[in-house]
């Protein structure tokens, strides 16, 4: 195996992950994805900045709010199982590591690669996330998308209960990054009211996204 990551090398180590966990498609070099419901979920093989290496992550994206690319929501690092802390891959053991490091990624991500998936097991892990050094550094983000997915799944009152939370809880500085406090309650309030808008940038998301020939699970609610 080479040393560095280079455009054949990505292609290798992009389908071996996909072989080691097929429930997942791939949607581009280093990333692989299933849409389950409005969101998806996937890995992401994040390039290091020498090249020689690759981090294995866990995300989510959200597919009932706009956005021109694809997030790394909930993204959460290849953990050792020795010493607890974030592991990566170097390229040259790939071939030797990698499906150790799949079964291991399966077994730590925040949520299954595979199945349908509960509404409430999806919260769960945005609410666990947003407890974390990292959640509490972008929670305006991880709320809206609780706020829209709990809004799609019919639960209203979850949604409010959610914004309220945002709210009173939102650091002014992350509220002005998505226009505000006013602006944030008025745009959230709109799928809270009408859920039908979000199915519709859920439709459009997908193509303008380029994703819509991942696997599909369900999102139960």
């Amino acid at each position: 195996m080479p040393k560095l990551l280079n455009r054949s090398v990505e292609k290798q180590i992009t389908e071996d992950w996909q072989r080691e966990i097929p429930s997942l498609g791939i949607y581009a070099a280093r990333r692989l994805l299933r849409r389950v419901g409005p969101l998806l979920v996937g890995i992401c093989l994040e390039r290091d900045s020498s090249g020689n290496k690759y981090k294995p992550m866990f995300h989510v994206h959200c597919l009932g709010a706009e956005a021109p690319t694809v997030f790394l929501t909930l993204f959460t690092q290849l953990r050792s199982d020795r010493s607890g802390g974030p592991d990566l891959v170097q390229v040259r053991f790939h071939e030797k590591k990698y499906k150790e490091a799949a079964a291991r990624m399966a077994r730590q991500s925040l949520l299954p690669l595979e199945g349908d998936l509960l509404l409430e097991q999806v919260i769960e892990a945005y609410q666990t996330y947003l407890s974390s050094p990292l959640g509490r550094a972008y929670p305006v983000s991880l709320y809206r998308d609780m706020i829209i997915l709990s809004a799609w799944g019919d639960c209203q009152a979850d949604a409010l209960k959610l914004l309220a939370e945002c709210l009173h809880a939102g650091d002014d500085t992350d509220l002005q990054n998505v226009g505000g406090r006013a602006a944030f309650e008025a745009e959230c309030r709109k799928p809270i009211e009408n859920p039908a808008l979000i199915q519709q940038t859920v439709d459009s998301q997908i193509v303008a996204l380029g994703v819509g020939n991942l696997p599909v699970s369900n999102l139960l609610r």
